[in-house]
């Protein structure tokens, strides 16, 4: 009775070890919209993003959509391999550049730690998910957490915690709308008015996309 039962116990033990995954690899290159909430700020901005991970470089355009009185719209173009950000003020037609933050992709770190996973949507609309943090049990709590599509790894939502004691230190974005690959490369050229771009501090926060 004895060797049946841990005979069932190592099967059972063995088949949960067996379930959880693996950090899955996310595509090198897409495009995407997101929504992002500044917890401290108290305000939700809009992107459109072309991200290129082979080359390090990503587009962020600020959507236009939302109609504020004397709103100016901006593309933060930022290119890592190059060591430089362009602050490219599209209203305004005026550019500035920058140091970039150091690059940070979106993707499951290797040492990440699996959370849990779920479907997001009702019947018949559904996506399956895994959400991974940077927590290590029993030592630090998470500062980072990352969901993703389990089938092809695109990014779905991403919470990041500057301050644990601080709530109001969180940047919460959602992202949707992806599209596999580049479809305008022109997106990470900056236009003619760049050429002659000084280097200044950024006018306004850079999104932490």
């Amino acid at each position: 009775m004895l060797r049946v039962s841990l005979v069932a116990l190592l099967v059972c033990c063995g088949t949960t070890f067996a379930q959880t995954p693996a950090p899955c690899m996310t595509p090198e290159q897409f495009t995407m919209r997101a929504s992002q909430y500044d917890h401290k700020d108290d305000v939700i901005n809009r992107f459109y993003v072309a991200y290129d991970s082979l080359n390090k470089r990503r587009a962020i355009f600020e959507e236009q959509d939302v109609v504020i009185p004397g709103r100016q719209f901006r593309e933060f173009l930022i290119l890592n391999n190059d060591n430089l950000m362009y602050e490219i003020n599209l209203s305004q037609k005026t550019c500035t550049k920058s140091m970039p933050r150091p690059w940070r992709p979106y993707a499951i770190p290797a040492n990440a730690t699996f959370e849990t996973e779920y479907y997001i949507g009702g019947p018949g609309e559904q996506v399956f998910a895994t959400e991974w943090s940077d927590r290590i049990p029993y030592r630090q709590r998470e500062y980072w957490i990352g969901v993703f599509s389990a089938n092809n790894c695109f990014p779905i939502r991403e919470v990041i915690i500057a301050d644990y004691r601080n709530v109001n230190s969180t940047i919460t974005s959602n992202f949707y709308d992806i599209v596999e690959g580049i479809p305008n490369p022109n997106d990470f050229i900056p236009p003619e008015y760049c050429q002659n771009a000084t280097f200044a501090m950024p006018s306004v926060k850079v999104p932490y996309l």
